[in-house]
């Protein structure tokens, strides 16, 4: 009597190896394929609230501040809708030559982005941008 020997399944094994080479290859390509563009910066000069004031009659100037993420204008709170609806859609025949931004430290830039294409909607030209002491 002959036994026959059952045969053992084999055991599969999963080299990584090569999927590693490939992956570092196609992270390789995919690096040197990549067009790198760097974001548009907008600048602009900042000047002293002094200088600033000092250049024309505090009259023919709009001077905005913004703290705590609020927007002041004649030192009282006012808001965008109405800053706009009252000053903005008519600026021709307003007795302001120009626009004055005063931001202080503590204003998120989204208030400052908002004024900025708040004015830029209502094509005003003539902004200087400032910083408080």
């Amino acid at each position: 009597m002959t036994l026959h020997k059952i045969p053992q399944k084999k055991q599969l094994k999963i080299n990584i190896i090569p999927l590693i080479d490939i992956i570092f290859l196609m992270l390789v390509f995919f690096m040197l394929a990549t067009n790198f563009t760097r974001n548009h910066e907008v600048s602009f000069l900042v000047n002293n609230k002094k200088q600033v004031t000092n250049q024309q009659n505090k009259d023919q100037l709009m001077i905005l501040y913004l703290k705590d993420n609020k927007i002041f204008f004649k030192d009282k709170s006012i808001e965008l809708s109405y800053l706009e609806n009252k000053y903005f859609e008519n600026w021709s025949s307003q007795n302001f030559d120009k626009i004055v931004i005063l931001n202080d430290k503590k204003s998120s830039i989204q208030t400052l982005l908002t004024l900025m294409d708040l004015i830029r909607k209502n094509q005003i030209k003539n902004v200087n941008f400032s910083d408080e002491p």
